[in-house]
This record gives structure tokens, C-alpha cells and sequence, in this order.
């Protein structure tokens, strides 16, 4: 079929005459229309094509007006545009979709199509009306905000972390000794009572270690308090890997420690407590050039449910029991009578 350049114009007259709006609506319409002439050979010819779409493409009417899709489209194009055309004579139905387009040293383009089909009456899709809109600042738009949204989850991911870390440093702090990094002497109470509570509500045994150092002030005294805080720091470390997982060691002051033995019988205990007392008595701890050493005292009290009736009863005999062997030459333990 021969081009015609008159289809352009002959199209909007007829358009024009039963729709008088369209004539501005295809001049002034600020995104691309064009009309495709479905050939019953499959080809597709252009019919016209409104001013937006002539400033798109940098054609004029007469340049594209009654020529095939083939002789319009770029090539590396052509075949996405005739398949999405047959597939809207097929479906016979609107075919919404979207598209982007490249050209060297160009930024990609991104368009969102519509093809109508218009049906004749022996139920061929005849023509296709096509309406494509330029969605590259929309796109653009988008991928600034996600770029936005990822930088700023990004930051409040760090943020989120740093506060976690923070508060877990707080917390820390709030547990902790500053010193020893055993717990302190709040903490352990905390703890040492949930842990009573339970052992009476199942009847599980329980014992309380009060531990001295011997004559740490002569430490202190001789080397300093830096090489007194050394030695309680090693020493506390080296308690707290001679206890159990289970059990609790915390500082209670100065020089004196608690620990809590769960689940721990009196005889049970006072192996323990012999094991702390040797481990530390043949410990050497160096501070320059010097070796240092000390030695602990230790209480034991056993929980009695007769008698204990919180685990601040339950400490102050261990504690009593303490005072026994410190009076009794030191370096050793005493259990609670």
C-alpha cells in the first residue's frame, strides 16, 4: 500500500468533526500520540503523529506519515515496538506497558505506553491509537528517593547500633564493677536473691562463699594501689575460672568477694572453697620486677531453710563464718555453725 499523506490530516478532520475538542487535544496534548494503521499483511504503517511526538522523535509528519514501523523505529528498538503492536491486535484489548531507551552519551530515557486497538467491523483491529509518555524525571525522581531512603536507613541502622552499643555499655556499667568486671555488689544481690527464691521454691541446695585477701593493704601499702587494683584484677579472673558457669562471683567491696554456689551441697562447697584457697595461695602475680603475691580467707554458709529466711541471712553467716578464719590465722576457711 502506497504512503498517504493526507491520512495524517484526514484522521483529525473526521476526529475533529465528531469529537470538535480533539482538534486542541492533539495539538496541545503534552505527551506522544501517534496512530498505527494495522495492515492485513501484519504490517503496521504510521498514520499520524501530534506535535509532541513530532518534537520527540525530531520529525516532521511528512517525514514518517504513511511509512512502515520498519522505515520509523531505530532497529535496536523495532522489535520490542512490533512485539508489543502484535500483541495488542491479538489480545484485541488496551496494552498498558513500559519501555527505556538509550542513546550514546545519553542519559536512559524511560517512556509508559497505552495502545488502544480499534476493532472494525469484521472484527479485525484495524488501527491502534497510541498514547506514550516521557517518565525519565519521574524515574529519576524515584531512584533519588531510594537512594535517599537507603542512605537514610543506612544511617539510622548505625545509629540504631550505636545506641544498642550505648546501652550495653550502660548496662555494663550498671553491673558491673569498674574494676574487676565482676558483678557488683548490687547486682550480685539482685541475683544471689532470684536464685534463693528458686532454690526454696524447688528445694534445691544453695551455699555462699565470703572470700577475704589477706593482708591487702601491705600491698598497697608497699607497690601502690595501681599494683593493689593489678592484683585484684588477676585474682578475680582467676576466681571466676575456678568457679562454674553457674555460679555467681561478684565484688563486695575493697578486697572482699561474694560467690553464689547453685545446686551445691555443703560438702560440695567446701571443695570449692579449698580449690579457690590453694589456686590463689601458690598464684604469682608479677608487677614490674617484682612477684606478688596473696592469700584468701573464706566463710561458708549453707542454705537452711529454717533459718535463712532471705539471702541476706544466708550471707551474713557465711560472712560470720569468714570473720572465724581471719581471727584463726588467715589462709584458710571456716564453715558456718
Amino acid at each position: 500500500m502506497s504512503p498517504n499523506p493526507d491520512l495524517s490530516s484526514r484522521l483529525i478532520s473526521v476526529l475533529q468533526r465528531n469529537f470538535p475538542a480533539f482538534g486542541d487535544l492533539w495539538a496541545r496534548f503534552p505527551d506522544n500520540l501517534f496512530v498505527i494503521r494495522c495492515e492485513e499483511d501484519g504490517g503496521f504503517t504510521v498514520v499520524a503523529i501530534n506535535p509532541a511526538q513530532q518534537k520527540s522523535i525530531s520529525l516532521l509528519p511528512r517525514d514518517v506519515v504513511g511509512l512502515s514501523i520498519e522505515q520509523v523505529a531505530p532497529p535496536e528498538y523495532l522489535g520490542g515496538i512490533l512485539a508489543h503492536y502484535r500483541e495488542c491486535v491479538a489480545c484485541k484489548t488496551p496494552l498498558s506497558y513500559e519501555e527505556s531507551t538509550s542513546e550514546p552519551s545519553l542519559r536512559t530515557r524511560h517512556w509508559q505506553t497505552l495502545l488502544v486497538p480499534s476493532v472494525d467491523r469484521k472484527g479485525r483491529v484495524a488501527y491502534i491509537l497510541g498514547v506514550s509518555r516521557d517518565i525519565t524525571a519521574v524515574r529519576a525522581t524515584e531512584e533519588a528517593l531510594r537512594r535517599a531512603n537507603e542512605e537514610l536507613e543506612k544511617r539510622v541502622a548505625e545509629r540504631t547500633a550505636e545506641l544498642e552499643e550505648a546501652n550495653a555499655r550502660l548496662l555494663e556499667q550498671a553491673i558491673r564493677d569498674g574494676l574487676t568486671g565482676l558483678y557488683n555488689r548490687r547486682h550480685f544481690f539482685a541475683l544471689a536473691a532470684r536464685e534463693f527464691g528458686l532454690a526454696i521454691r524447688h528445694t534445691r541446695p544453695m551455699s555462699v562463699l565470703m572470700i577475704d585477701l589477706d593482708h591487702f593493704k601491705k600491698i598497697n601499702d608497699r607497690f601502690g594501689h595501681a599494683a593493689g587494683d593489678h592484683v585484684l584484677q588477676s585474682l578475680a579472673m582467676q576466681m571466676g575460672s575456678a568457679l562454674r558457669q553457674s555460679d555467681l562471683l561478684g565484688r563486695y567491696g575493697g578486697e572482699e568477694f561474694a560467690a553464689l554456689l547453685t545446686d551445691t551441697v555443703e560438702l560440695e562447697a567446701r571443695r570449692i572453697a579449698e580449690r579457690l584457697r590453694a589456686e590463689v595461695a601458690t598464684a604469682h602475680i608479677h608487677w614490674g620486677e617484682h612477684q606478688l603475691g596473696c592469700t584468701l580467707s573464706l566463710g561458708i554458709a549453707h542454705m537452711d531453710p529454717d533459718r535463712d529466711v532471705s539471702i541476706e541471712a544466708l550471707i551474713e553467716r557465711a560472712d560470720q563464718a569468714l570473720l572465724r578464719a581471719k581471727r584463726s590465722g588467715r589462709n584458710r576457711m571456716e564453715l558456718s555453725a
